[in-house]
């Protein structure tokens, strides 16, 4: 699948995530971070590999507080480096508009963030003269 055949934009997000495997395994939880978010799932990063077809419990960390939800595996690649991470396409369980709350919820965080750098950038603009000003003044 291209790029320009997806369904959802992605936003890139690096947020906590804890997951734990929903059936056939111990109740071992991994601790690991998101990679991006879009209205139909999410991509975390974590030290281990959940095949395709593993059904996972996801708690992330926000500034709102903690999301849960349960996810599908869909596709699993190793991340190149020494870091030992495997990066992990997720779809929510059983899609619905109320299951797609958290990653709408997601998704607003990610959006105040980007208001928020801007504006701290265009504070910082007003503040300080450009090169271009401090010429004229001369």
């Amino acid at each position: 699948m291209s790029v320009g055949d997806r369904q959802h934009s992605r936003f890139a997000m690096n947020l906590p995530v804890r997951v734990m495997r929903v059936t056939g395994g111990p109740a071992q939880a991994w601790r690991g971070h998101t990679a991006n978010v879009s209205g139909g799932g999410l991509a975390i990063e974590l030290p281990t590999r959940f095949p395709p077809g593993s059904r996972v419990a996801i708690e992330v960390r926000t500034a709102i507080g903690p999301l849960r939800m349960e996810a599908d595996v869909l596709w699993t690649q190793r991340i190149p480096g020494g870091a030992n991470l495997t990066r992990h396409g997720l779809c929510l369980a059983e899609h619905s508009e109320v299951i797609d709350l958290p990653l709408y919820a997601l998704l607003g965080q990610w959006l105040v963030g980007v208001a928020k750098r801007e504006e701290a950038g265009m504070a910082k603009g007003r503040s300080r003269p450009t090169r271009r000003s401090r010429t004229r003044r001369r």
